[in-house]
């Protein structure tokens, strides 16, 4: 075939009517799609709006793709016919059978019948739905707060039958001050527990530091004057400054501040010895 009449045929896949159709085509499938998700996520929201007032679900409703799947739905709609066994095969939900009449009856006695059925029914799965089991707890106490955590059976036991009863109340008031004392703080807990007569650290007597026995006698007040024998030692605090001394890099710092003054003070004083000598010697010169 010559190539110039092969985008001309019409089963061409590159043929301009051919793209066209399929781009269409593919357009529609989308809004299909789009809407069927769009209708599900109303009747899903429709089953939860209806759970959460206590209602009676609505029934699934049949989707697109099983009405496509079985067309003969419409002409079998009593649940009858060459439709059905495809129907119950594949697993597909059973069509609602044909309202018929019982002997003595006219239309209007049926319709009514049936819908008195309905309204049993409705009441029967409504029941069922709000009848309290004993494991369920209700979601708001007593003083209208949410539980999300429903309490054990025997708290549950004694905060239902304690009410009247003055063991109750002491029961609920213990459980109130242990859960006071586990999550909540005061301030006249924050130096430790049953702390309150203890003074914080900030808090001491007025030092005098200007008489070395009395810095002596703050900084190390739980010394004596005695050995680990029971014998004087009176230089035993001396030592133990000296070892704390040694320890601290402030007061490494000082020592090293005073032993700089030092030096300047004895170079100050070497260099007037010096220049007092030459004074002298330049004197003696000139008297010769």
């Amino acid at each position: 075939m010559v190539l110039h009449l092969l985008g001309k045929k019409s089963w061409n896949v590159y043929n301009g009517v051919n793209v066209e159709r399929v781009r269409r085509d593919e357009a529609e499938a989308r809004a299909r799609e789009e809407a069927e998700e769009q209708r599900m996520q109303d009747e899903d929201a429709a089953r939860r709006l209806a759970i959460l007032r206590g209602e009676v679900p609505p029934g699934l409703p049949e989707s697109a793709e099983e009405r496509t799947k079985w067309p003969s739905a419409a002409a079998n709609a009593d649940g009858f016919g060459p439709g059905r066994s495809r129907r119950a095969e594949a697993g597909a939900p059973a069509r609602e059978q044909r309202r018929r009449r019982m002997r003595g009856e006219d239309d209007t006695d049926r319709d009514i019948r049936y819908a008195r059925e309905n309204v049993e029914s409705t009441e029967k799965s409504k029941q069922v739905l709000l009848t309290p089991h004993g494991d369920d707890a209700p979601l708001v106490d007593d003083g209208g707060h949410l539980v999300l955590i429903p309490p054990p059976p025997d708290q549950r036991s004694i905060s239902n039958t304690g009410k009247n009863s003055a063991h109750g109340e002491k029961a609920q008031a213990k459980n109130r001050g242990r859960e006071d004392g586990q999550f909540s703080m005061h301030f006249s807990n924050a130096v430790g527990n049953n702390s309150s007569e203890a003074k914080p650290w900030y808090i001491q007597a007025s030092r005098n530091f200007t008489n070395e026995k009395a810095e002596s006698e703050v900084i190390l007040p739980y010394l004596q004057d005695k050995d680990v024998w029971g014998n004087e030692d009176l230089l035993r605090k001396e030592r133990e400054r000296a070892r704390i001394s040694s320890s601290d890099p402030f007061a490494a710092m000082q020592l090293a501040q005073r032993q700089l003054k030092l030096s300047q003070k004895d170079r100050a004083t070497w260099e007037q010895q010096r220049a007092a000598e030459v004074g002298r010697q330049k004197s003696h010169k000139r008297r010769r």
